[in-house]
């Protein structure tokens, strides 16, 4: 087998394998927080909003009392969500 033929075939199995990793990939089931009533678990003004549950994992924010209203909180610095 000469060389340009080693590449074409090398190629074709590499987007196969390529193709392949791609489907698998698409295919995974998404797993969503089931969505329960806002509450939220306070100490004095710092607390956790609890919007949802992914199996047993509560899912929130964290939220801070400002006269007398819960707000959310945004860090200055740190890890951003790739979803903002």
């Amino acid at each position: 087998m000469n060389r340009e033929s080693r590449n074409l075939v090398l190629g074709v199995v590499l987007g196969l394998v390529l193709g392949g990793v791609s489907a698998i990939g698409y295919s995974q089931v998404a797993v969503y927080a089931q969505q329960v009533a806002p509450e939220v678990f306070t100490a004095d003004d710092l607390g956790f909003r609890m919007t949802g549950r992914r199996g047993d994992t509560p899912v929130g924010q964290l939220v801070v009392r400002v006269d007398g209203e819960w707000k959310a909180v945004e860090f200055s610095h740190g890890v951003k969500l790739a979803t903002k």
